[in-house]
């Protein structure tokens, strides 16, 4: 390949040449160089957020985005960023304040992540009271004269929930390399209902490890601000070792009472359970992503698997790139199991922490065909093309302008290594169009509108331009994200709803409040126009607005397939597994899923179809169910018990504390008590609810609630109609796997029989699922304490198979009771009999003669019941009375 440095030097000399012939040509030196164009200049809120949380110490950051010009040649892109060089005022900001030096001159701040580069930030100054108003400000940008204003508000802080400590849980490190370590950053956030913008309160507090393997830095408490604290594990693995994985617990204390985390004990609140699993890196693959989202990347440098599809290379060794266009290199990692090579595990990387790393983790050969210096970050694997008038110039020498860029995530191994050939081609587009970022796309979304809700809660849709580059037609990439800066959004009835921003190329359209419409549904036209090519290209998309009314129930969804996302139902029963499983581990047959995505529809009083909306498909259309899982209004529940159907009303989660007297049951499980859910929902996806910890065994009830607002049309708090058992399983390594998976492939037939029996109106938890529960009960808190204790040697599989699976945990502990049944027991009992008591089906035909008295009868009826220990006598005759009935099971 002939030197692009040296097609870039042939260059300047054709222009020289063409100098001296006289002005005028395209590369003349008298020809005004490029500059920014203050008329395109854009104000952007990073990661759209325009909600100020009134803590007293959190921020929300803009930047400003300016085109640049010639004098001739207008809109030349990428898009730079100016924010530095912009005179910046606030208005009507009480509560706020713009980020400042000593000296109180402006400060700014540099955001590596996603090539965001410079912002400023506005910054809390006071706490607001939760009952106090909205405040709503404003922030100008100016700069040679021109200014752009950006409206966000001040919100006093309503807390979800406590506060979390949040960070990496999964931590692999290979056997083979005794000396393989890995640092990752930890922070405890408060989250709120009313704004995505969490507090950290890292500051505060003092994050301790439960384990020799995890070494936490010194100098703690950290400084106010966007503080982090490194956690550093070390490999517990040997390579000649039977190597199970290992649990940490990382809790947080009062930062001033213990800064040494001396003699501190978890709270069971702020804590996460971290999980050092062995296994071998065995290959790199790396791509590329054109105009990558503003969430793309994770501060902690994880890729966001959401855009996975939009990774280009995974599959190829060369891409096509246009020129003006902003680029995200991700790595994927692929491990190998170390209990069974034909497992693997992957995870996505932008960017990762070397320790005596040689070489830089991305590098480029050929420097010419990027804009952005250096050519491509080493760490953070960003970069920009150059711009189409640089373009028009380099291929008048090199007629396919290309690079090849280096992801190195190995020294000197070339299976950890990968290398990806960039085509640069032109950025003329010839088409564009406007898509969903949901997936509900519909096959002509001309003739089905979406539908925006206007006086609700509901935030709106988001969407993102898609541009159909001239030189990538007829290829896999045909259509790409449109790149920041070079396209405009508009409404056709901004007075209903307008978009987020006017120039990114993933916007919101935000309903408003406060609308009368002139007819319902209203009809009108998001419109998308790109101006970086040689003529405005547009397209759109039909819009129609409806008022909702008022919230009137919450419907509770499952996604039963995770290779089926878009499929949902509502379904009571589930199980999950393990913690440090990974979706494409989980998807082999042999695997339990380590998490379950859940989704909540609502019923509104306009909405048609609401007085029968269709449960079978929410997402049809007019079903009567809008989709409200992502609105902030929104919440989830984990909790430790099950869902009572229609057997309690109304319907509720039930746990230890309605079964009236509650037990002691500290002599059963040597006095360790776990008063936390074996699953919780995780904050950075909403609706997905994992497992917590590696050896757990409890059932959690799900739901979901709105808290009431009537300025948004929620005259009442409301809880989801439905609600969903989880039985969360113990298992920890492969052995403890396949058993608990057969498990509930065979509990989960039977434990809805005798949920419908015909004295009940609906469903109820069937005669299995408080059983299960009052197993756990000793189970996982004897579970907890084992992993408590582990010391890194081997987990006592059969013995923990022994407890879990007969009743015994006399293996785990010598105080532990050996119960005489346990799950396998149970299942085998209900399905087959035991010895004169018939098998499930009759006994669900009795239970349906009588009336049982409180759910301990039940539990403990049932017990004595199904291991023979009752007085069967005239069981056969079903037709008994309330008397008999409750005799027969005291």
């Amino acid at each position: 390949m002939k030197s692009l440095r040296l097609a870039v030097w042939l260059l300047i000399t054709s222009s020289l040449l063409a100098a001296c012939g006289g002005g005028g040509d395209a590369r003349s030196p008298d020809r005004p160089g490029l500059s920014i164009d203050p008329s395109t200049m854009q104000l952007e809120f990073i990661d759209g957020i325009t909600t100020l949380p009134g803590t007293g110490n959190n921020r929300i950051s803009v930047r400003m985005m300016a085109l640049q010009s010639d004098g001739i040649n207008k809109n030349v892109g990428p898009a730079q960023n100016i924010t530095s060089r912009v005179n910046w005022t606030l208005t009507n900001t009480p509560l706020a304040a713009l980020s400042s030096d000593e000296d109180g001159d402006l400060s700014f701040r540099t955001v590596t992540r996603n090539g965001i580069g410079t912002v400023i930030d506005i910054e809390s100054t006071q706490q607001m009271e939760i009952d106090a108003a909205v405040v709503s400000a404003s922030i100008t940008g100016t700069f040679q004269g021109t200014s752009r204003v950006g409206d966000f508000t001040i919100v006093p802080p309503t807390p979800s929930g406590a506060e979390q400590l949040v960070g990496k849980d999964l931590i692999l490190l290979d056997p083979t390399i005794p000396g393989d370590s890995e640092t990752n950053g930890y922070r405890l956030l408060q989250y709120f209902t009313n704004t995505s913008v969490p507090e950290n309160r890292t500051h505060t507090v003092v994050i301790c490890s439960s384990s020799e393997f995890a070494t936490v830095e010194a100098g703690q408490p950290v400084s106010p601000g966007d503080g982090v604290v490194d956690v550093t594990y070390t490999n517990p693995f040997t390579p000649d070792g039977d190597n199970t994985a290992v649990e940490v617990t990382l809790f947080a204390v009062d930062g001033d009472s213990n800064a040494a985390c001396d003699g501190a004990s978890s709270d069971g609140v702020r804590e996460l359970k971290v999980t050092l699993r062995p296994a071998t890196f065995s290959s790199v693959d790396i791509c590329a992503v054109i105009n990558p989202a503003g969430d793309a990347c994770s501060a902690g440098g994880a890729f966001n698997e959401d855009y996975i599809a939009d990774c280009r290379g995974l599959d190829t060794d060369s891409i096509f790139v246009p020129a003006a266009q902003n680029l995200q290199f991700v790595a994927r990692k692929t491990f190998n199991s170390t209990t069974d090579t034909t497992q693997t595990l992957t995870e996505y990387l932008c960017s990762e922490e070397r320790e005596n790393a040689t070489a830089p983790t991305w590098s480029v050969d050929e420097p010419d065909i990027f804009s952005s210096d250096p050519a491509v970050d080493p760490d953070q694997g960003t970069a920009a093309t150059i711009d189409r008038l640089a373009y028009a110039q380099l291929v008048e020498v090199v007629a396919n302008p290309n690079a090849v860029v280096t992801g190195n995530f190995g020294e000197g191994v070339p299976e950890l290594q990968d290398s990806l050939t960039l085509n640069l081609v032109d950025a003329r587009v010839d088409a564009i169009k406007i898509e969903r970022t949901d997936g509900l796309n519909a096959d002509d979304p001309q003739q089905s509108p979406d539908t925006i809700y206007v006086n609700s809660f509901l935030d709106g849709i988001e969407y993102r331009a898609l541009c159909q580059f001239s030189d990538l037609s007829g290829t896999e990439q045909e259509f790409e994200t449109c790149p920041n800066g070079l396209i405009r959004w508009t409404s056709s009835a901004p007075d209903v709803a307008e978009p987020s921003a006017e120039a990114t190329p993933v916007i919101t359209l935000e309903p408003k409040t406060g609308v009368q419409l002139a007819e319902e549904p209203f009809p009108f036209t998001l419109t998308v126009t790109y101006i970086g090519s040689d003529e405005d290209i547009s397209g759109s998309r039909n819009i129609e607005a409806r008022d909702p009314g008022e919230l009137q129930a919450l419907r509770l969804f499952m996604v039963p397939n995770q290779s089926e996302p878009d499929e949902v139902e509502i379904d009571q029963f589930a199980c999950v597994g393990r913690s440090d499983l990974v979706s494409s581990v989980s998807n082999d047959e042999n695997f339990v899923e380590n998490g379950q995505q859940f989704e909540i529809y609502a019923v509104f009083s306009n909405i048609p179809g609401s007085a029968d909306p269709n449960l079978d498909d929410p997402n049809a259309p007019d079903s009567g169910l809008v989709y409200v899982t992502p609105e902030t209004e929104i919440q989830f529940s984990a909790e430790s018990g099950y869902w009572s159907g229609s057997w309690a009303d109304p319907a509720m989660c039930q746990s230890i504390s309605n079964l009236g007297e509650i037990p002691d049951l500290g002599e059963e499980t040597g006095g360790v008590i776990v008063n936390s859910p074996a699953a919780s929902f995780d904050p950075n996806k909403k609706g997905r609810l994992k497992s917590d910890g590696l050896l757990r065994l409890n059932t959690v009830c799900v739901t979901g609630f709105a808290l009431q607002d009537e300025s948004k049309q929620i005259p009442e708090d409301i809880r989801t109609v439905d609600g969903t058992t989880i039985l969360v399983l113990p298992v920890a390594d492969d052995t403890l796997l396949a058993s608990s998976n057969e498990l509930c492939e065979t509990l989960e037939p039977v434990l809805t029989l005798g949920g419908s029996l015909s004295f009940v109106d609906g469903d109820g938890p069937g005669i299995l699922l408080p059983v299960i529960y009052g197993v756990s009960l000793v189970a996982d808190p004897l579970l907890a304490s084992l992993v408590a204790n582990d010391d890194g040697g081997l987990l006592p599989v059969e013995e923990i198979l022994d407890g879990l699976l007969y009743g015994d945990f006399t293996g785990l502990s010598e105080d532990a009771p050996d119960l005489g049944f346990g799950l396998a027991t149970i299942t085998d009992g209900l399905i087959n009999g035991v010895g004169d008591v018939p098998g499930l089906g009759v006994l669900v035909d009795f239970l349906d003669s009588c009336i049982l008295s409180t759910t301990l009868d039940i539990v403990g009826g049932l017990l004595d019941f199904i291991l023979g220990l009752g007085d069967t006598s005239g069981f056969e005759d079903i037709d008994f009375s309330f008397e008999d009935c409750a005799a027969l099971f005291n």
